[in-house]
């Protein structure tokens, strides 16, 4: 089994590039640039790749553990490197859920043996570390959130369930507005339904603990190379009383015919309940304007594509500081690494905001980066899970207004296909930008590998030219966007602004680690 937290690390490169630490305070006071710094280009191809195997060699980023520490703390040198101020730093106070093991074997009967790449139900209640025997149960079907009806089962029973994830086409996420890229046609873009494990419902496992149940195994319709190694907690409730573990339909018959024979089984998901702190990153490379203009993503992630946004705003930031002074942008951009994605229960984006009200206030723009260079994989008719060889359908959420306009023309210009624009706020993690009165665009897609925790961080689908197009489209919209002044880059959308944040910062200031 994999451990998030044990992965390879950098660790050898990361000694050799340690600097002392720096403190930062709560309020940013823009320094000087250093001088006569090479140009730094955008980056090809080639570099997209290597600069994503160096995140994904951190291993599993899942918030608070030390590899998206160490991660953090890599990202900070790297922008101060670049010439950026770093801060204001915070923490944010976590207590987090790590699998350490976890397995399901039927014990007897003419399906004995180990059932293939289970994957657990992220935040489920553990078993003991030498986990449970039980006779196996048959359940029925599942549907998500609705209500568990099961007849008397013997105390301490491993109950398995069948259930299907929910099957979306792309339509019901985004509601494109523009015509699409000369060439590409509605179908092209729209073939689905997808299947998609990001969006799952969580199940009611209340019910089936209090009939005297000591762990469930979830029947899903997708293969076993989909499922397996998915850290999923985005629909989940925030802790499962009950040990749940996932099981792919290419192993599931067996498995449902053991349950209706009422074989024995042993089960396991040993996993800890760990406190800590948890970094968020923010830096300032200083222009002539006291505006500002925000590029985001979330610090944390499972492989390539979960969060390589992280890695396109270190690219940018080397970039944009490396301008020769004639070409500088004249608002300050502000690089924020906000952290929690994975947690079900930080603040995220929001939490940035309110930790750094004083540049959100000053915002005359703000920019998402997440999921780029995203090659399409779904289950394909022969039942088995490969690419389909087309780029997954790849989500814009835009501001009404100029900045709508000039996504449209940049997504042409860069000749992204299956890329779409919503009408803002839209389906992103970062939309609290549009909500408070900040124009925004954002960049996401949806892979069904969103969320694996693989050996290889899943970068045997990685389209690097691909991410290197989005990430150039992206810069070329944050130069347009300087252009403009701020009054006409909020017109056109009676939406921006409709949705002020409530509540209190939850973050604690602390120093900026280098």
């Amino acid at each position: 089994m994999i451990n998030p937290n044990q992965l390879t690390r950098r660790s050898a490169l990361l000694a050799g590039v340690c600097s002392a630490v720096a403190a930062c305070s709560r309020s940013v006071t823009p320094s000087a640039m250093a001088g006569n710094r090479s140009f730094v280009p955008l980056p090809d191809a080639e570099a997209i790749r290597r600069d994503y195997q160096t995140m994904v060699d951190f291993g599993p980023r899942l918030p608070g553990t030390q590899n998206h520490i160490d991660f953090v703390d890599y990202m900070a040198r790297e922008f101060e490197a670049a010439g950026l101020t770093l801060g204001p730093c915070e923490t944010y106070t976590y207590r987090r859920w790590e699998p350490k093991s976890w397995g399901l074997r039927v014990l007897d009967g003419m399906y004995g043996g180990p059932v293939v790449r289970p994957a657990y139900y992220v935040r489920s209640a553990p078993t003991p570390p030498e986990g449970v025997e039980g006779p196996l149960v048959y359940g029925g079907k599942l549907e998500p959130g609705g209500p568990v009806d099961l007849p008397d089962i013997p105390e301490g029973s491993i109950v398995v369930f069948d259930a299907e994830l929910p099957k979306l086409k792309i339509t019901q996420v985004i509601n494109p507005h523009f015509a699409y890229v000369e060439g590409e046609t509605e179908e092209d873009l729209l073939d689905g339904p997808y299947k998609r494990l990001w969006t799952m419902d969580p199940f009611q496992m209340e019910a089936v603990l209090e009939a005297g149940a000591a762990g469930a195994a979830i029947i899903l319709d997708v293969p076993a190379a989909m499922l397996s190694g998915n850290f999923s907690p985005h629909a989940a409730h925030y802790k499962n009383p009950l040990p749940t573990l996932f099981v792919a339909q290419d192993v599931g018959d067996k498995l449902r015919q053991a349950a209706r024979s009422g074989d024995q089984a042993h089960f396991l998901l040993d996993a800890d309940w760990i406190e800590g702190e948890v970094p968020q990153l923010t830096a300032i490379l200083p222009g002539a304007s006291e505006e500002v203009m925000i590029i985001n993503s979330h610090s944390d992630g499972q492989n390539f594509i979960e969060e390589n946004g992280c890695m396109a705003l270190i690219e940018l930031a080397k970039h944009f500081a490396s301008l020769p002074q004639g070409e500088r942008l004249k608002r300050t951009l502000v690089f924020a690494a906000w952290p929690g994605h994975m947690s079900g229960s930080m603040p995220e984006a929001p939490g940035w905001v309110l930790a750094h009200q004083d540049l959100a206030d000053r915002a005359a723009a703000a920019f998402s980066l997440e999921h780029l260079g995203a090659t399409e994989w779904l289950e394909l008719p022969d039942g088995s899970y490969g690419p389909t060889g087309k780029a997954e359908p790849t989500n814009l959420p835009v501001s009404a207004g100029p900045l709508d306009a000039l996504t449209i023309n940049a997504i042409k210009e860069y000749g992204l296909l299956r890329h779409v624009v919503e009408k803002g706020p839209g389906f992103s993690p970062s939309r609290v930008f549009h909500d408070i009165g900040v124009p925004h665009v954002g960049l996401i897609a949806g892979p069904t590998y969103l969320l694996c925790i693989t050996e290889n961080g899943e970068m045997d689908k990685l389209d690097a030219d691909l991410a290197a197009r989005q990430t150039a489209m992206m810069a070329s919209l944050i130069k347009k966007a300087d252009k403009l002044p701020m009054s006409e880059l909020k017109q056109g959308d009676m939406s921006l602004g409709a949705a002020p944040i409530m509540g209190a910062d939850e973050s604690t200031p602390a120093t900026c680690k280098t």
